[in-house]
């Protein structure tokens, strides 16, 4: 009896084991049993995109407050003047993968003035940005504002052969700086971002924001490489 015990258990023991390497590796899941993944891109018109759940361009961050943990929102300001607010959530769960996420609403130059003149906390960043913390009032204001990007940042370790596998090949691959570039998939509103190590991340925006995407993508690679042109592979 005493044998049967110890055999079972080593039996649980690995298909335990098995079913956590399947939920961990998006290489050994099959996509047909869940929805959501971050390879199924809906889009549905130039001002919508679905994915991970998400309708860029119409769902608000109330709407997952009951789907992702609490996240920190802050302002950024680069040297440049140019502004952009990001709400940044650690370890979100859309099953069945963990994720950091970054989300963008929509916000205007006037809305992002509004926002800057209630700032409550200032902070340099090594980029030469500042980071600003928000008031009550102008947090309350954005729950209802639709978000149009999204950074998704898998915990999970992606290779070259397995973002092929999922996406396809990019339409274009541009080199950012030595050690990264950017796949580009205008079709989806995707740009994925693979590092030579680390994790990757994935970056959806509605159609009708991908020029403007790209065109900081590209100065973005003009800083880095110090040249007149992006450089591309």
């Amino acid at each position: 009896m005493g044998i049967r015990w110890i055999i079972g258990l080593v039996v649980m023991g690995v298909i335990l084991a098995l079913a956590m390497w399947v939920y961990s590796n998006p290489g050994g899941m099959r996509s047909q049993q869940f929805s959501d993944l971050p390879w199924q891109i809906e889009v549905g018109d130039r001002q919508r995109t679905r994915v991970l759940g998400v309708v860029l361009g119409e769902t608000t961050m109330a709407d997952l407050m009951h789907r992702l943990p609490v996240p920190d929102i802050r302002l950024f300001v680069d040297a440049d003047g140019s502004r952009s607010l990001e709400a940044y959530y650690v370890n979100a769960r859309i099953p069945p993968f963990e994720a950091n996420l970054i989300l963008r609403p929509d916000l205007d130059e006037a809305a992002l003035d509004r926002i800057q003149s209630e700032v409550t906390s200032e902070r340099p960043m090594p980029s030469g940005a500042r980071r600003y913390g928000l008031s009550d009032n102008a947090l309350t204001s954005l729950g209802n504002v639709p978000i149009v990007e999204m950074s998704y940042i898998p915990r999970a370790q992606w290779t070259e052969d397995l973002i092929t596998k999922r996406f396809g090949e990019p339409r274009e691959r541009m080199r950012i700086a030595s050690d990264h570039s950017y796949w580009l998939y205008p079709e989806e509103g995707l740009v994925i971002l693979v590092p030579r190590r680390g994790r990757v991340l994935m970056h959806y925006v509605t159609q009708d924001r991908w020029g403007q995407t790209v065109e900081r993508l590209r100065d973005e690679g003009r800083r880095r490489l110090g040249e007149d042109h992006g450089d591309h592979e």
